[in-house]
């Protein structure tokens, strides 16, 4: 019997960036006719998936005494209440909020054209004029869903091309109030008018050529939680395990819904192993300085990150700082507060698949 060929991870690349083929398919728009609706789309079952890239168009009415309304702080991405990628067999490895999905994005290069530009060029624009009689306002934004681990390497993709394979990508829209800050003195009023979503697919070819095909033992999970604290000292939050971490994204903010900034936080921030193991001990704002050095954009207030996958250009680094919890017991994230609050932790983890 003919011994099956090897190929070492650097020639498996090499075959796959010769053989493979990028393809950007446009999936038909869907409409939402009123808030709080459900949009499903099916993705064809063809090559392997990579990216989508989700195109929002909608418009409001926007009434106020005062000329204008403000943006929200993350507008207008709240307008979108849950964005997932499930599988045939209801598994969502991709389920975020649409602020949750910004904060995600933030973290690459360029992050600033995730923020309202002032033309439709701009791939987010959001008007904010507003009159006492009402007036329509034009909400148009677009947010990419990486699937793979980035644009080079290819781990993570999600096989389309399988019979038994089904992949819906749902979106449940939202309140198009959450695009802006409302100031009840000014009598600010947002009234829903219309919306669409459109989705185009990024995928590859199976390439056919001994060793060209990826590794698809590894799932790339994106995800969310949100958790209470009741401050007061130190607060200790319970981090999942049994998966590899490569990014950990924070949102912490107070009883009253404001960002709570480094200086309401005292003492440092931890990321504690097994209870004893404490790899990364970090003042708030040197995380804070940190995270702008990285990205070149500071990040929100409230919001603050550890990227694991950093190593000189976002989201491009190796395997080297991932922090593997498949054999902790333990792992939490530490942080000193003199008020309670909520925590929202968007975590990206890689997951090996029983092949």
């Amino acid at each position: 019997m003919a011994q099956k060929e090897q190929f070492s991870i650097a020639e498996r690349a090499a075959r796959w960036a010769k053989a493979t083929r990028q393809y950007q398919q446009t999936i038909p728009s869907q409409f939402a006719s009123q808030e709080n609706m459900q949009l499903e789309f099916q993705l064809p079952k063809t090559r392997l998936l990579t990216r989508i890239f989700l195109k929002v168009k909608a418009v409001a009415t926007l009434k106020s005494s005062s000329g204008t309304i403000q943006r929200d702080a993350m507008s207008p991405y709240g307008i979108l209440d849950r964005v997932e990628l499930i599988m045939n067999n209801g598994f969502a490895p991709y389920s975020l909020s649409g602020k949750e999905l910004f904060m995600y994005n933030v973290i690459r290069q360029n992050p600033e054209v995730l923020l309202p530009g002032p033309s439709r060029q701009h791939m987010n624009y959001v008007e904010n004029v507003a009159t006492t009689a009402g007036k329509d306002n034009e909400i148009s934004f677009m947010i990419p869903l990486p699937v793979s681990l980035n644009e080079r390497d290819p781990i993570g993709m999600v096989l389309l091309q399988n019979p038994t394979s089904n992949v819906t990508l749902s979106v449940r829209v939202g309140e198009l109030a959450k695009a802006y800050k409302l100031n009840p003195s000014n009598n600010d009023q947002v009234t829903f008018k219309s919306l669409s979503i459109t989705p185009m697919v990024e995928a590859y070819s199976i390439p056919t050529i001994p060793g060209g095909q990826p590794d698809l033992s590894v799932l790339k999970l994106v995800n969310s939680k949100m958790d209470s604290f009741s401050g007061g000292g130190q607060n200790t939050l319970s981090l999942d395990i049994g998966t590899i971490y490569r990014k950990l994204i924070f949102y912490i903010e107070d009883k009253d819904g404001k960002p709570m900034t480094p200086q309401d936080i005292s003492g440092n921030m931890q990321l504690v192993l097994n209870q004893a193991d404490t790899p990364y001990d970090i003042q708030p704002d040197l995380l804070t300085h940190l995270n702008h050095m990285q990205l070149g954009y500071p990040l929100p207030e409230g919001m603050y990150c550890f990227d694991f996958s950093y190593q000189g250009i976002p989201n491009m680094g190796g395997s080297r700082d991932y922090v593997d919890t498949e054999r902790l017991t333990e792992f939490w994230f530490r942080f000193n507060t003199s008020k309670g609050g909520k925590i929202i932790v968007v975590k990206e983890t890689l997951s090996r698949l029983q092949m």
